[in-house]
């Protein structure tokens, strides 16, 4: 084992993976000691943060693993397992805050059920304290426009799946921890012991692809069938294991048992996917209907009611979408920069770009730019002005960032003298 004094002459790539190694056969002290030397070569490493966080929660202190996660949430800001992870975390010591986390959360788990629930408690909210600065322009937000609806029948099943370790660097700690010391098997029932039983079904599929025959995976696929909620499709499967574990012991029933169950596992697959894609395009429509009247909405300055129907759009629209994901989160942006949210706001619009960037345009960085300097950040709002007139601004809106980048110019040498 290496040494924690020893630790610098070592890659912190090769102390990693023996952490990893360590943490998957249990041993989360020695497995602890290893990320501390980590952490005296690089005090701000979010891998060897992160899986303390995760080894701190195994050890049932909370409060030192919400420590870990919330400065991995200061160095790599919005990183969606961390946030899912705090939301879930701090619900009974900080509901206001689990409630924050788990909106921004849901952007990137839009089925989880438990990041719904945290994501709606009711907090009273604090008046809000809108001020002028002198740019005068406090209510001229940039929008975007509706998008077209389609009707379709059903509705998406939820699914709860949290604490997820971070990726970054060289090293994926996601896949490493939880995944590759596993076999098929055991992330299905993994997923079933915290109620992602739609993902351990998914996986019981993946393995009956291979292993048809296979009593025990249809046996689990109707375990996680019942903990989702279809019960006739779960007696198939439990009906279809019996019959397998028959057939083992009785070779003069294998060609009928055969054939019967092939046909009927068939007949459960089409009809699941058949179920899904009604499910999908459910769920998008859905998003965009509470997209379009969160648009209506803030056009009235109706500024709650938009926020409350972007948060639903983005609740409820498959991570797929990126798009209109990204179209919704700078609607959530907008909301709160016209109820004088601006902190808010700019992490907003900081989600919607880490979406994806190049979806980027001058509108999202003028708003950003809007709500900097409303902050008195006049650098960062400098910043997000100039870059904005190179991304597809229309003529008035150039000519108003440029009065922009001059006021906050003149504000930025007024603030300097203060100094």
């Amino acid at each position: 084992m290496t040494k924690v004094e020893s630790a610098s002459d070592s890659s912190i790539t090769e102390i990693i993976q023996e952490a990893l190694e360590l943490y998957s056969k249990g041993e989360h002290s020695r497995s602890l000691e290893l990320y501390n030397s980590i952490l005296l070569i690089d005090k701000n490493n979010v891998n060897a943060l992160y899986s303390k966080g995760v080894i701190k929660v195994h050890q049932n202190k909370i409060n030192e693993a919400i420590k870990y996660f919330e400065k991995v949430n200061f160095i790599m800001p919005n990183h969606p397992p961390t946030i899912a992870n705090l939301s879930y975390l701090l619900e009974n010591i900080s509901p206001k805050k689990a409630s924050d986390y788990a909106k921004i959360a849901l952007i990137t788990y839009p089925d989880m059920v438990e990041l719904k629930r945290i994501s709606n408690i009711k907090i009273k909210e604090l008046k809000d304290h809108i001020h002028d600065d002198g740019l005068g322009i406090q209510n001229q937000k940039l929008v975007e426009s509706p998008v077209t609806v389609e009707k379709e029948e059903e509705e998406q099943e939820e699914v709860l799946l949290i604490s997820k370790p971070v990726q970054n660097e060289d090293i994926d700690v996601l896949d490493l921890l939880t995944l590759n010391q596993k076999t098929s098997e055991e992330k299905a029932r993994e997923l079933n012991d915290i109620g992602d039983y739609i993902g351990a079904v998914k996986i019981w599929k993946e393995i009956l692809e291979r292993k048809s025959k296979s009593p025990e995976a249809w046996n689990g696929l109707s375990d996680s069938l019942q903990k989702a909620g279809y019960i006739e499709k779960a007696i198939q499967c439990k009906n279809k294991a019996k019959m397998l574990e028959a057939e083992n012991k009785s070779t003069n029933i294998e060609n009928s048992i055969k054939n019967n169950m092939e046909n009927e596992s068939e007949e459960i697959l089409y009809h699941e996917k058949i179920e899904e894609d009604l499910n999908y395009k459910e769920s998008v429509n859905t998003s965009i209907e509470w997209y379009n009247k969160g648009i209506n909405f803030l056009s009235e300055e109706k500024s709650s009611d938009a926020l409350s129907c972007f948060e639903k759009s983005i609740g409820g629209c498959p991570k797929e979408e990126k798009e209109l994901r990204v179209r919704s989160q700078n609607g959530r942006g907008d909301a709160l920069y016209q109820m004088g949210k601006y902190s808010e706001s700019i992490l907003a619009y900081h989600a919607a770009i880490s979406l994806e960037p190049s979806f980027l345009t001058g509108r999202t960085l003028y708003n950003m730019g809007q709500s900097y300097a409303f902050l008195e950040l006049y650098e960062d709002a400098l910043k997000c002005f100039e870059q904005s007139i190179g991304r597809g601004l229309e003529k008035d809106g150039i000519e108003l960032c440029k009065t922009q980048i001059n006021r906050c110019k003149l504000l930025l040498r007024e603030q300097n003298k203060r100094k």
